[in-house]
């Protein structure tokens, strides 16, 4: 007789096998290095310095946890890079970097 597990048991066990958060974190190193392409070309802006300030505040880090793996942007206002800024807006949509 052959017993099957469930779902969530399943997805327990697979998501903790070495291939898969390897592979888990590959993507998380991918999106990584889009995000720093992104904020490059807004470096490269003119108005970088209005809206974020010295280049050494703000970075994106890609970490791996028990399972996931995260990219983050880190700044003092991530949000505002994200999201848009008030009050230029560049980050925000119709902003000039609205697309990134």
């Amino acid at each position: 007789m052959v017993q099957l597990i469930g779902q969530k048991a399943m997805n327990l066990i697979v998501s903790h096998e070495p291939e898969v958060r390897d592979s888990v974190h590959a993507a998380a190193k991918s999106v990584g290095r889009r995000a720093e392409a992104n904020l490059a070309e807004a470096r490269a802006s003119t108005h970088w310095s209005k809206i974020h300030g010295p280049s050494h505040l703000t970075k994106v880090s890609v970490s791996q946890g028990e399972v996931d793996s995260f990219a983050s942007l880190e700044a003092p206002n991530p949000d505002a890079i994200e999201f848009g800024h008030a009050p230029s807006g560049v980050f925000g949509p119709g902003g000039q970097f609205g697309h990134l």
